[in-house]
């Protein structure tokens, strides 16, 4: 299943930047370790702000909110969670729709 996840920090800092810095660059070496498990599809990193989406290809909600969780940076920062579908997926969905509406469905 695919997912596409973004992430703000709002409000500032929550803890010293020091430690902030280091809790994120922990985050973001799990990042590529998700990344090499092909877990992780993307990431990116919102350029002059503390934000980025990731898309993620795993097995179910249960695994993608367990894998999120683990992130260091998960209870600190502001999340949206979009699932998402394939364009083939997205063709079968509109062929049924339009079956539907000729009253073919």
């Amino acid at each position: 299943m695919l997912y596409l996840t973004t992430c703000d920090l709002v409000g500032g800092y929550p803890v010293a930047p020091e430690q902030w810095l280091e809790i994120v660059l922990a985050g973001m070496q799990q990042v590529i370790a998700l990344r090499e498990q092909g877990k992780i599809v993307l990431h990116v990193c919102f350029a002059g702000r503390q934000a980025g989406a990731i898309l993620w290809d795993v097995e179910s909600n249960n695994e993608l909110q367990t894998l999120l969780a683990a992130l260091p940076f998960w209870p600190f920062m502001e999340w949206e969670i979009v699932p998402l579908i394939t364009t083939e997926q997205t063709i079968d969905s509109v062929k049924t729709a339009l079956a539907a509406v000729r009253g073919n469905g």
